[in-house]
């Protein structure tokens, strides 16, 4: 259940990054919770909401993150 509830609030660096209107926030956080690594995913559970609101006035840092998210999902959904 803890998954679960976790799943509803992880997606705080791919909404920052893509923006909430964008879809990719969606896929980067389905590849976030069935294909990367447990190491990756208690990262972004712990740390992603702090980074976020460290990012959203960092356009240059964001575009980086953007591309390698785009790289992440790319392969998953031919973006």
């Amino acid at each position: 259940a803890s998954g679960m509830a976790k799943a509803g609030i992880l997606c705080w660096v791919a909404r920052e990054v893509y923006g909430a209107e964008n879809p990719k926030w969606m896929q980067f956080r389905e590849w976030m919770l069935t294909r990367t690594s447990d190491n990756l995913r208690k990262f972004y559970i712990k740390y992603g909401e702090r980074i976020a609101k460290s990012i959203s006035n960092k356009p240059r840092i964001t575009a980086i993150i953007r591309k390698w998210m785009d790289s992440r999902i790319g392969d998953i959904y031919g973006t």
